[in-house]
């Protein structure tokens, strides 16, 4: 018991540090926000950084929220940095709350990085630290063994992000039973990378039945839909109608988006590894 107790408060710990690591880090100030905070820095006539620093005293937590709220949405990346500590733990609903409280009180300010690539500093409010914490979803992690089976079939940087993707909205532990047995599956047939570990996940979040037959052919469903988005990203830029073409004189008419095009070529890719080991997987 005491034992027990003791791993349970250096868990917390390690997590508290970890997470005010995050939240110090320098964080981008997004494009959107910039331009939302446009309006605030005419009624308040001041400068940006001078803004941001008294921000969570002049604001309502809604506009807070709305403002900074794509700031502190956890990436994947990061989320995966935590992931290690769910292997054989999960924080209490109880004990994320502590955290946010905590915290709040421990770290006055965070960093962000502004256009112009200075820094500044943003009075960090709680409802910053609730977003960020609730985002990264800690306390739906998968259990002991689902981590285990999952950590034997990938390396470990593969493993960080499978557990954070297991973490995600719409994974039940079943979902997550069935993510790590089929990783399993695929990685006999193939080289597992991270595109196709995400692209597994998406497509398991967005099943409510888990049965074969049903899974596949939602899968065939979704391959014939990525190679129409393939196909459409392959023949170029197309206007709507011929008199919006004439009226833009077809400037761009048959351009290809490279980048675009890349995106939908691997998606493709991911998705038809996923139909073929669909067909082989009995789990």
């Amino acid at each position: 018991m005491g034992r027990s107790f003791r791993a349970d408060i250096n868990m917390y710990d390690q997590l508290k540090s970890r997470l005010a690591s995050l939240l110090t880090r320098p964080r981008a100030l997004k494009p959107q926000t910039e331009r939302q905070l446009t309006q605030h820095l005419s009624e308040h006539s001041t400068s940006l950084p001078a803004f941001l620093l008294c921000a969570s005293q002049v604001l309502e937590e809604y506009e807070l929220d709305i403002l900074f709220g794509p700031v502190f949405t956890p990436t994947l990346d990061e989320r995966a940095e935590l992931a290690d500590l769910l292997f054989h733990w999960r924080p209490t609903d109880e004990q994320l709350q502590n955290l946010v409280d905590e915290l709040g009180r421990e770290i006055p300010h965070a960093t962000v990085l502004l256009p112009d690539g200075a820094l500044a500093k943003l009075s960090l409010h709680e409802v910053m630290i609730e977003r960020f914490v609730r985002l990264l979803r800690l306390n739906y992690g998968p259990d002991a063994a689902v981590a285990a089976a999952l950590r034997d079939a990938i390396p470990v940087d593969l493993w960080k992000i499978g557990i954070a993707l297991l973490c995600e909205r719409g994974i039940s532990a079943d979902h997550q039973k069935w993510f790590a047995a089929f990783v399993n599956h695929a990685v006999a047939r193939r080289a597992m990378s991270r595109g196709l570990l995400q692209s597994i996940a998406e497509f398991v979040a967005a099943q409510p039945n888990l049965k074969r037959d049903a899974m596949l052919a939602s899968a065939e469903a979704l391959m014939r839909a990525t190679e129409g988005t393939a196909s459409h990203a392959a023949a170029g830029h197309n206007y709507w109608s011929a008199d919006v073409a004439q009226h833009h004189h077809y400037r761009g008419q048959g351009r290809i988006d490279k980048e675009l095009l890349q995106q939908r070529q691997a998606e493709l890719e991911h998705v038809t590894a996923l139909v073929e080991d669909l067909k082989t997987f009995e789990g």
